[in-house]
């Protein structure tokens, strides 16, 4: 049988768009008001929408609900309480074993104020609020507590009575020697630090429309859930639902996620239970002011952080003792904040001794969840802080200090005595290009002279560890390791990704992924692989996001969460793509007579390298698999379909040494500040921000500057402005964007970058490496340095995050000096 290929002269070149800014496809539909997000998905037949009814206390006991006058509004299908919907649901699964049970709605007993105590079912929104406000709720006032720390005092309010106390979790970690290296230190430095709770709201609150099935038994849920997949997995099981069963489909927009919205799996469970025992489909779309008191938030942290350093300015240790709050309910993935950065706790430095003893406890507060930087900032402000201070009692230079404890480059992958297993990386470097962008010691003058001028002028320098792909195995070090030997228990790892791609008849690419895009270019950055291993032109990829439980490949740990696709996600797409390639090479090779290793793929053909004049095209190639199949021999399926689930191999459960390789990939980060303080007022201003960073290969340098960019701008909501504070009876006192200050174009920062340094990660496709929260997790700690610099005059020693203009203002006046 002959087959002819299609020849063409003209000369063909490979294409290749890895480290091209290419224009973000998505930003057209997002601009021009044509994205599809939650609240935008079609209408159902009958469908009802739900109005939450919220506790006003902080902690009372429910002594009666009267829902009589509601039921009579007419358009009203069902109003609901936590006795009826309990039982339909069982508590959700926490990572923290307790005697405490955790419904998405209260029982017998409120433990925060915002916390569900009803939810109303009607043929409108407007209907369903109105009879929500019909709704009698008798209370019994119960004392409430606000505060991690009194909370653990005896006598204090007892969150759930069931435990017996308000201690949670504690666990104490040794790895290394730290007794004796503090022992045997030269010089101790340490500070108690305040971290409190934060978080990200995103442009699209919680929307979740749930339709059930009676039939099939089928549940079926269209929200803008981000994953990771492990909370679709654990509200099916409150649910009392197995996976085929219960069907989670997420748009391909959903409106920002910042890890906030890991944190509606709960409500996941709330409506969908709502709509089994309503009968008709509910949509419920959350209120900005709902999102602020009744969503999540991450954890705050108080405690103490010491570093022991020997005479030559080497950190040989680290000791931390500290308490985490994560609200009235212990959530999974808590003990998170304490876990999550495991693997990379004594940051970019070469200490070998760590000693962490962690509690965590309840109070009468919001539940918590991962917000963008997942328990970063609570290691880097005091770490950083603690780096500066042993600097400036040995009477190094801060740069010089961080410089002498780096791990160097040829240790790489390097093992941390913690577990993690740091996978490339060129530290002074990195720090280096920093100090070379801000032109250090001529800063340092400028900052001198103006502070001899009048100016309060500061400069502060901090460094990081990235950690991306987070290894779900982090979890099993929540639990000791005794109880880790029983036969009940299931050891847990992994962070993956699936990717399928396939060509179609006309010559062109789709590729489905398992992400929920918020924003982060998903789209653009897998269409900029496919292109550059296959040959396409950019703009004949079409990538479809967004996920559906029931049609796409996914994993448990699946998700957009942890900056994880830039490494696992791009490799998926990067490994089905080559086997794709493989396949239209094996084609062309009996199509041109010649050996596949002497073809090259480009410009949307295949051509003899030697003669590119003998080319078959793309379209081609696909038209032979589509329309003539039977002319092919090939060794596997005749198509042009592949499917990769890429897993990074260093992904394992921990050992019972608690030793735990947290992360997949760990980018490195080095942050330089120069702000101004005005002392009458304690108002800040950033002069200049620089930032050099290694995240290995990188595919758009556009959407990495983008990522900086609003990282680092969160960094300085939190540092400066932002709080979510409680009043002693339990109130949430910033509800809305009024009280919670979000900081417009004057006060947003611009950031000169440098990402020149690209140290491939060896356990990824293409050596990425993530870059999403970046800037988050350091930024803090570099804020608050040149803050303390620049008023260095009053020896202001800031403890505590945000440092609002307030704070700052309160330390000048309190200053002995």
């Amino acid at each position: 049988m002959s087959l002819k290929p299609i020849v063409k002269s003209r000369e063909t070149e490979k294409r290749d768009y890895i480290g091209v800014a290419v224009p973000r496809f998505e930003d057209l539909r997002l601009t021009t008001g044509q994205g599809a997000f939650a609240d935008d998905q079609p209408l159902l037949p009958n469908m009802h929408y739900a109005a939450v009814l919220r506790s006003t206390y902080a902690h009372a006991v429910i002594k009666r609900i009267n829902v009589t006058e509601a039921l009579k509004l007419p358009g009203v299908r069902a109003v609901l309480t936590g006795r009826d919907i309990k039982q339909r649901i069982d508590p959700l699964p926490s990572v923290i074993r307790s005697k405490v049970k955790a419904y998405p709605i209260a029982i017998e007993k409120v433990h925060f104020a915002g916390e569900p105590v009803a939810v109303v079912v009607a043929k409108d929104r407007f209907t369903a609020e109105d009879a929500m406000g019909l709704v009698e709720v008798e209370y019994e006032p119960l004392s409430c507590v606000v505060d991690p720390v009194e909370a653990m005092k005896e006598g204090a309010p007892l969150i759930h009575d069931e435990i017996g106390s308000n201690l949670v979790w504690e666990r104490k970690y040794r790895f290394g020697d730290p007794e004796t290296a503090f022992k045997d230190a030269y010089k101790v430095v340490s500070m108690d630090f305040k971290v409190n709770r934060f978080t990200t709201p995103p442009l699209e609150p919680y929307v979740i429309l749930a339709s059930f099935e009676s039939a099939s038994g089928l549940l079926t849920e269209w929200c803008n859930f981000q994953g990771p997949f492990t909370f679709y997995y654990i509200s099916a099981k409150a649910l009392r639902l197995t996976e085929d069963k219960f069907r989670v489909i997420t748009p391909k927009d959903i409106g920002g996620g910042f890890g906030d919205k890991t944190g509606m799996a709960a409500y996941m469970v709330l409506i969908g239970a709502v709509a089994i025992l309503a009968g008709v489909p509910v949509k419920w779309v959350e209120t900005r002011t709902e999102h602020f008191i009744g969503s999540t938030r991450a954890a705050g942290r108080v405690g103490t952080f010491e570093l022991a350093v020997n005479q030559e300015g080497l950190i040989t240790a680290i000791r931390t003792k500290f308490v985490d709050d994560v609200g009235a309910y212990p959530r999974s993935p808590e003990p998170g904040h304490v876990l999550r950065q495991l693997g990379n706790f004594v940051g970019p430095y070469h200490i070998m001794n760590v000693a962490i003893d962690a509690k965590v406890v309840l109070t009468n507060t919001l539940p918590t969840s991962p917000i963008r930087g997942f328990g970063g900032q609570h290691l880097y402000f005091p770490l950083e802080k603690l780096v500066a201070k042993a600097a400036k009692e040995l009477k190094i230079d801060v740069a010089d200090m961080r410089l002498r404890n780096f791990i160097e480059p040829g240790e790489f992958p390097y093992h941390t005595p913690t577990g993690g297993i740091y996978d490339s990386g060129d530290y002074p470097a990195v720090f280096m290009k920093a100090l070379h962008l801000l032109d250090y010691e001529k800063t340092k003058k400028e900052v001198e002279e103006a502070r001899n001028d009048g100016r309060y002028m500061g400069l502060g320098l901090a460094v990081g560890i990235d950690p991306s792909v987070s290894n779900m195995g982090y979890l099993d070090t929540a639990t000791p390791p005794e109880d880790r030997t029983k036969p009940d228990f299931l050891p847990k790892s992994g962070g993956q990704h699936t990717a399928v791609i396939k060509v179609e008849v006309n010559g062109k690419v789709i590729c489905q992924i398992d992400s929920c895009p918020q924003g982060q270019g998903h789209e653009t950055a897998v269409a900029q692989v496919v292109s550059s291993v296959l040959g396409f032109r950019v703009e004949n990829v079409a990538v479809t996001a967004g996920v559906d439980t029931h049609r796409n490949p996914w994993s448990i740990s699946a998700g957009t969460y942890s900056s994880r696709f830039g490494s696992v996600g791009v490799s998926a797409v990067y490994t089905a793509a080559m086997r794709i390639r493989a396949k239209m090479l094996e084609i062309a090779s009996q199509i041109l007579k010649a050996p596949s290793q002497e073809l090259e793929v480009g410009d949307e053909k295949i051509f003899v390298k030697s003669d590119p004049s003998r080319s078959i095209s793309h379209r081609r190639i696909a038209g032979y698999v589509h329309w003539n199949p039977g002319a092919l021999e090939l060794d596997e399926d005749k198509n042009l379909v592949a499917t990769s689930t890429y897993h990074i191999p260093t992904l394992k459960a921990p050992g019972l040494d608690d030793k735990t390789n947290s992360s997949g990939t760990y980018g490195f980060i080095a942050d330089a500040a120069v702000v101004e303080v005005d002392p009458e007022t304690g108002m800040v201003k950033v002069h200049k921000y620089v930032s050099a960073h290694d995240s290995g290969t990188i595919v758009n340098p556009g959407i990495v500057r983008g990522q900086c960019i609003g990282a680092l701008n969160q960094a300085l909501e939190h540092t400066l402005y932002q709080d979510l504070p409680y009043n002693e009876d339990g109130q949430p006192l910033a509800t809305n964007f009024g009280d919670f200050y979000v900081a417009s174009a004057k006060e947003a920062i611009d950031l000169q970058l440098d990402h020149s340094i690209q140290t491939k990660s060896p356990f990824t496709a293409l050596g990425s490496k993530g870059i999403g929260e970046s800037n988050s997790e350091t930024g803090p700690a570099a804020l608050v340095l040149a803050i303390e610099d620049a008023l260095q005059k009053w020896n202001v020693d800031i403890t505590e995050l945000p440092a609002s203009p307030e704070r700052i203002w309160k330390k000048i006046q309190t200053s002995e000096a």
